[in-house]
């Protein structure tokens, strides 16, 4: 099927990109195209006027800012992985990026089109909401910063509003004895879809978890944080959550109750829930070997 017509632009500013989203009915942000195109050659979607951000150096930064790391929107898969900063502070991050697709597709897709497809089966969504990773959304004379965790909406529905364009993604710095650690299971070792995958953010004091994040994807219509999973690994100890121990079996049938699959072509309902089971448990385990180590 051939591409239908439509008007492209390419700013060369920020702003310039949401004057023209903004004024535009239908207007859409281009980055690496990786899915947008793919969908608008199915007849999935249709706009007249599509806005590349190609060539807005800012949007392709990755940098320190004090405390936080701040990574632009076009940042590429690819840029992430090869990061020495992003490898030396928030590997996990490396990880999860290193896990989207074939080499081709990381090379173009971008960080920012990642998040902004809006796919429950996102693989960056999870392991930046176990980070409490922000979001910045510009539009004309307005800035705002949201946590990631209140970005998605719904499948395919995110907090981005008219005439607003995701432009950076912020991480404040890992504490000391923290670690993080991204799992996923797919039906093909390479460019597969996560069926199911489950992230967690550990922090240690004294050889006790003081503090968790555990994010399950692809197993709700938008990245859903465990709270019940997180309540019985508060509190404790290292030596506790050894792999195979039945708290940490607590810990990945807690992730798996709250889980909400549906039954598609690449599982059942039931087969993710007992997916969730084990890279809960997976995740949860490295991280914490992730957090002794710093």
């Amino acid at each position: 099927m051939y591409i239908p017509d439509f008007h492209y632009h390419r700013p060369k500013s920020i702003e310039e990109a949401c004057r023209i989203l903004r004024e535009s009915p239908d207007g859409v942000p281009l980055a690496g195209g990786t899915d947008l195109l793919v969908e608008i050659k199915q007849g999935r979607r249709r706009h007249q006027d599509i806005v590349s951000l190609a060539g807005i150096q800012e949007l392709e930064t990755i940098n320190m800012n004090g405390d936080n790391l701040e990574i632009g929107a076009a940042v590429t898969h690819n840029d992430l992985i090869a990061s020495p900063i992003v490898r030396k502070y928030f590997y996990a991050l490396a990880e999860s990026a290193s896990q989207i697709g074939t080499d081709q597709i990381r090379n173009t897709g971008t960080i920012g089109g990642n998040l902004c497809t809006g796919a429950s089966c996102s693989d960056m969504a999870p392991i930046l909401i176990a980070l409490s990773a922000e979001v910045e959304l510009v539009r004309i004379n307005n800035t705002r910063r949201i946590p990631v965790k209140n970005f998605f909406i719904f499948h395919r529905k995110t907090a981005v509003e008219k005439g607003e364009l995701l432009t950076r993604i912020i991480i404040s710095n890992p504490k000391p004895e923290s670690g993080a650690y991204y799992e996923k299971f797919g039906l093909r070792e390479a460019a597969s879809i996560a069926v199911a995958s489950a992230a967690a953010h550990i922090e240690l004091n004294g050889g006790i978890c003081t503090d968790a994040c555990i994010v399950l994807g692809a197993v709700a219509p938008i990245p859903k944080i465990s709270t019940r999973a997180r309540e019985v690994i508060l509190g404790k100890k290292v030596s506790e959550l050894s792999p195979g121990s039945q708290i940490l079996q607590t810990v990945g049938e807690a992730a798996a109750n709250e889980a909400a699959p549906i039954d598609d072509i690449r599982g059942s309902a039931a087969f993710r829930r007992e997916l969730i089971k084990i890279l809960t448990q997976r995740a949860v385990g490295n991280a914490i070997n992730r957090s002794k180590k710093n």
